[in-house]
């Protein structure tokens, strides 16, 4: 059984401690245990800038791409929606009890120094990150366009979207990413932001029309 959700990838081999919306909009009220966490189809770097706060040391090389969880029910295909948190990937045992991503939904929004502090997912983010999840999936599940899922999770999370709601990953603003030296990262980065265009609309000229675009292998 595979599913797909949000869960927390953090730099070196971290993963975060919050799971989130395991089957994408449904809620789970059983508790969910963690045997196993792998990274199936490789991972990349990005730079994450974000100068309200450090984020993994000021943001560098942190790695993203699917996380895989052996679960008591079943295999869990997920990404990461807490950039502050840690757990350990291989043989290790965690305990989650699983909720809906929803508008109102709170998420860590600040250092491990102030526990405390958190963002609340808003209406608007959660239909982004809903579209992200079902057209990413639609995907061919490599290195690349998992990775770049991720990327755009987290743009849609802590970027600030435009008036149009939009986002630029790389306008240096309150949180954008750039490109590290591994091979793969720039490629990521220019997916993730075809996602979020394909997601929040598309240019019509000079004019910006708020739309969803859905992909898959025949449309």
């Amino acid at each position: 059984m595979a599913k797909t959700g949000l869960f927390g990838l953090k730099a070196v081999l971290g993963l975060s401690g919050i799971l989130l919306g395991l089957a994408a909009g449904s809620a789970m009220a059983t508790t969910v245990t963690t045997t196993s966490v792998a990274l199936p189809n490789g991972t990349t770097t990005v730079n994450i800038v974000d100068p309200s706060q450090p984020v993994d040391g000021s943001g560098s090389n942190l790695i993203t791409g699917t996380i895989q969880l052996q679960t008591n029910i079943g295999v869990l295909n997920t990404y990461c929606v807490d950039l502050f948190d840690y757990i350990s990937t291989g043989a290790q045992t965690y305990n989650f009890t699983p909720s809906a991503l929803t508008a109102g939904t709170t998420f860590r929004d600040a250092t491990n120094s102030n526990a405390n502090a958190t963002g609340t997912f808003t209406q608007a983010q959660v239909n982004t990150i809903t579209a992200l999840l079902t057209n990413g999936t639609l995907q061919t599940q490599n290195t690349v366009n998992t990775a770049a899922l991720q990327v755009a999770i987290w743009a849609a999370e802590y970027d600030t979207a435009a008036a149009n709601g939009s986002y630029n990953l790389t306008s240096a603003d309150s949180f954008y990413f750039t490109a590290t030296t591994d091979t793969n990262s720039a490629a990521v980065l220019a997916q993730a932001q075809t996602y979020l265009n394909d997601a929040t609309g598309y240019l019509n000229g000079s004019t910006w029309v708020n739309a969803t675009w859905l992909n898959n292998s025949t449309h």
